[in-house]
């Protein structure tokens, strides 16, 4: 790439001086000559033919004065241009040196037809093209092909020339047709007399930042979701248990659980940064909050991640058991178990997130005898809003009078 200053002399203006110079260099030597010529032939000539001679000497003299003066004036100007040509190719060194070690900015120049006529080594390193393969194209193949639809190119063009420069951020395509997001900013490039000669083109690289922000966007939209389910479940169980509580003693113990238990399934999902769980961690975490030690709670099953609303949902679920069981059930004495397991099962003929279902049983043994209730309570009617309603799928509580089971069957999403 070059970018010649008008200011500065170009090569051709310097090989004109030096022809002028040269030729006034023949014409000096040939009128020296003949000056020497006509002063021998005055000494030998007649007193009649001196006076010719002797005009002819000091017509030849000022020739010779006036030519002697264009050669000094011809010998500056040679000079002035050698300097200035020189502080030219120092400043084209200077612009090809800074030009070339932006390797992290693509930077080339159109001509007015929108043709590539300069490639710099960051162009090469960000686009994919060699400087052979680019000089001559169109500037539009690094376009993608909905925005040429829309002539973005040339509208950039536009308003390089009407608004003095363009400035846009957008996708660009790369040789091997990848996409890249880049700050782009096109400027007109004009002659001494103001005249159009073409446009500069400067490019940056921000696919990483253009990433992380459109992750952000999806992060901050996904946590306004959260935020709302997270307030309508508060609102929910602390209505219901207001509403069921015998006490304002019990209603404020059931709430504080419920609130412990959410917090603490949230917790595990900022652990991973709210891309899924593992279940057992779920299960184990969920019984902790009650104190229930492993002598009296078994659980096993495949290893299986869920996705976050999943997460919660059987957070939830396993805080209700828990809790029920160990006011009513086979936690509320020194001899009751309770056995959790899990399979996954892939069903036939379905495809998606329906091909992958989880079965999860919970079983309590060795309790107090257990009795059907007379209504349905708030854990209950949770569970059967969040797991089958919600996540489309099934859950089955049998009061069997030797413990509680319940079955749960729900797609598994892949987390």
């Amino acid at each position: 790439m070059s970018d010649h200053d008008g200011s500065l002399p170009s090569a051709d203006d310097r090989a004109a001086a030096l022809q002028a110079a040269g030729a006034l260099e023949a014409e000096n030597g040939r009128l020296r000559r003949a000056l020497d010529e006509a002063v021998q032939r005055l000494a030998e000539g007649r007193p009649a033919v001196r006076r010719d001679y002797e005009r002819e000497i000091a017509e030849g003299r000022a020739a010779l004065a006036h030519t002697e003066g264009r050669v000094a004036e011809l010998e500056r100007t040679l000079a002035d241009l050698t300097a200035r040509y020189a502080t030219l190719a120092v400043s084209e060194a200077r612009y090809r040196l800074a030009v070339e070690s932006a390797k992290d900015y693509a930077i080339f120049t159109l001509d007015l037809a929108g043709r590539i006529t300069g490639w710099n080594t960051g162009a090469e390193n960000l686009l994919g093209w060699s400087e052979d393969e680019a000089l001559g194209s169109p500037v539009n193949l690094i376009f993608s092909p909905e925005d040429n639809a829309e002539a973005i190119a040339e509208e950039e063009m536009r308003l390089a020339v009407t608004e003095g420069r363009a400035d846009d951020n957008r996708w660009h395509l790369r040789k091997d047709g990848s996409r890249f997001w880049a700050n782009g900013l096109m400027m007109p490039m004009r002659d001494d007399a103001g005249g159009l000669t073409g446009f500069l083109k400067i490019l940056r690289d921000l696919t990483e930042a253009q990433l992380a922000s459109e992750h952000q966007q999806i992060l901050i939209h996904e946590l306004n979701h959260r935020v709302k389910n997270t307030l309508a479940t508060v609102q929910a169980f602390t209505t219901q248990s207001l509403r069921s509580a015998a006490s304002l003693a019990d209603a404020r113990e059931a709430i504080t659980g419920r609130l412990i238990a959410l917090a603490k399934a949230h917790d595990v999902l900022t652990s991973e940064n709210w891309e899924g769980a593992d279940l057992d961690r779920l299960v184990d975490d969920a019984l902790r909050l009650h104190n229930v030690v492993r002598t009296c709670c078994r659980w096993q099953g495949d290893r299986v991640r869920v996705v976050p609303r999943t997460a919660l949902a059987l957070s939830m679920m396993l805080h209700e058991l828990a809790a029920n069981a160990s006011v009513h059930g086979a936690l509320s004495n020194e001899t009751g178990t309770v056995t959790v397991s899990w399979i996954v099962v892939e069903a036939a003929g379905l495809s998606g997130a329906e091909r992958s279902r989880l079965n999860l049983r919970w079983q309590e043994q060795g309790g107090p005898p257990v009795t059907r209730p007379t209504h349905r309570g708030f854990g209950r009617r949770m569970m059967e809003r969040s797991l089958a309603n919600e996540l489309g799928g099934e859950v089955r509580i049998h009061y069997d009078p030797a413990g509680v089971v319940c079955t749960v069957d729900i797609p598994l999403e892949a987390a």
